[in-house]
């Protein structure tokens, strides 16, 4: 017999002793009766309410092992964080250690470099900061080059001279001429006074020169274009057919071929991890402006406002 059945036999029981008591039966019965029923009664209720205890007295120790188990991790943890801080602190301070190192090495750097600020009246980051012909991100690039000692032309560095003897005309396909180039070196005594401006680009046939090309007609002076040369990587015959196709009349624009780019290498015009437009205004002996990774858009206000700037100073 199952403990529900039993417990419903003895409700019903119960029922037919209440029945009994109500029609008066004989009292040995009835007294008996009632005081096995009163047992078994009290008996069932033992039984019901022990598995709600025992189950009531499992939970509370599951909790209290369940809490005892928590705090142990929780410790296990702080003790873990606090050798964990530990190393992390020695790690930290070898990090600052070598920083430190680093930081010096910079600031020697910085120095270094204000000095030959100092040296050359303060001409670069002047121009950087008055002239706007190079954007914010070329007047970080080329500091930070200067600082790290890249190997590149800097605005005041000596103009290359006898890389010029490897450009070549488009329209002759003879070498240049030194003193039909190089302002200094002309053989004009009056023009050796006047600037160069130079426009190069390694790509080969680069939509983004030919495009800059057409428009610096349009947007450039011509007293500016008088003294603009262009130079590329193609052939004089690819060149050629560039400005034919274009409409462009060569008498317009100077364009001379540096097919072995010995030329651009000498002025680092061939970039330090892709190529690029760059422009140079060389005079007096030296490189005066100097913008890298120039587009087409800004190609014409980059060169104005470098002729500008290299003007105004020697007002």
């Amino acid at each position: 017999m199952t403990y529900t059945r039993l417990v419903s036999l003895l409700l019903i029981l119960h029922n037919v002793l209440a029945w009994t008591n109500s029609y008066r039966l004989p009292g040995s019965f009835t007294s008996s009766s009632h005081r096995y029923c009163s047992f078994l009664c009290k008996w069932s209720q033992v039984r019901i309410s022990s598995p709600r205890t025992c189950l009531s007295m499992a939970k509370s120790k599951t909790r209290s092992k369940q809490a005892e188990l928590r705090d142990k991790l929780a410790k296990a943890k702080q003790e873990k964080l606090s050798g964990g801080a530990a190393d992390s602190a020695s790690s930290n301070d070898a990090t600052l250690l070598k920083l430190s190192a680093e930081e010096i090495k910079e600031q020697n750097d910085r120095r270094r470099f204000e000095q030959l600020l100092r040296s050359q009246g303060g001409s670069v980051l002047n121009d950087f900061s008055k002239d706007g012909y190079l954007s914010q991100q070329q007047e970080e690039e080329e500091i930070i080059a200067k600082i790290s000692g890249v190997e590149r032309i800097f605005e005041g560095d000596p103009a290359p001279t006898d890389c010029f003897d490897e450009l070549v005309s488009i329209t002759t396909e003879d070498a240049a001429k030194a003193a039909d180039l190089i302002p200094w070196k002309h053989k004009n005594p009056h023009r050796r006074d006047d600037y160069l401006v130079i426009v190069c680009d390694p790509r080969p046939e680069s939509p983004e020169l030919r495009a800059t090309v057409k428009s610096l007609l349009t947007e450039v002076p011509a007293d500016i274009l008088k003294r603009l040369v262009i130079v590329n990587a193609d052939s004089p015959a690819k060149n050629r057919r560039w400005l034919k196709k274009d409409g462009m009349e060569f008498s317009k624009v100077n364009v001379y071929s540096d097919e072995k780019m010995e030329f651009m290498r000498a002025y680092t015009a061939l970039g330090d991890t892709r190529w690029s437009m760059t422009t140079f205004v060389i005079a007096d002996e030296r490189v005066q402006k100097v913008a890298r990774d120039v587009d087409r858009y800004g190609a014409a206000k980059t060169i104005r406002y470098a002729v500008k700037a290299l003007t105004d100073k020697r007002v």
